[in-house]
């Protein structure tokens, strides 16, 4: 009888360890850190941080700081092939609604982070003529949301120099990064 009753027991612990829903990770301390996005560009060249900060609680909720959106602009020339090109690129970062979630992934604890990126910003283009710069060309441009939705940071990494996501794209002068990095420190 009392090897049945320790089986039963031995059974049902089990069943519940084996229970545990995704929604039951936690990381079991609390987290302070801050997302990063570098927005980067070769040509004019641009690095662009934009910082949210973050907080994470031990039972897993994860605040965002909100940010700003973020001015830039930038200004260069060079030879390409005969001619000599100046662009002028100018626009806004805005950044918004910012959810996160802590999930394991391979037994393995990672921020799953979800936004909206949008850029919104003017190239003007310019050629030398020899005398004079002239205006051959000034266009719009967007961007939205160029790396893939949702991201997910090794809490490991975030922990020592960063996790990192990313995405490039490019446009007919060059290429245009996209670099997440998420630090994070327990406190």
């Amino acid at each position: 009888m009392a090897a049945r009753v320790l089986l039963v027991s031995l059974f049902l612990s089990l069943l519940v360890a084996c229970d545990k829903k995704e929604d039951d990770i936690t990381p079991g301390r609390d987290y302070k850190g801050s997302l990063t996005l570098e927005y980067s560009r070769c040509f004019p060249t641009i690095n662009h941080p934009v910082l949210i900060g973050l907080e994470v609680n031990q039972a897993g909720t994860v605040a965002f700081v909100a940010p700003q959106p973020a001015q830039y602009t930038a200004e260069a020339d060079k030879m390409i092939e005969e001619d000599r090109i100046r662009i002028k690129e100018e626009g806004t970062i805005t950044i918004t609604s910012l959810t996160g979630k802590w999930v394991d992934v391979d037994g393995k604890a990672y921020l799953q982070v979800s936004l909206s990126c949008y850029i919104d910003g003017t190239h003007t283009v310019w050629r030398h003529d020899g005398v004079q710069w002239q205006q051959i060309e000034q266009s719009q441009f967007n961007l939205e949301n160029p790396a893939q939705q949702p991201m997910l940071f090794r809490i490991e990494n975030a922990e020592r120099d960063g996790s990192v996501c990313g995405a490039t794209t490019h446009d007919k002068w060059s290429p245009i990064g996209f670099r997440w990095t998420l630090l994070a420190k327990p406190v």
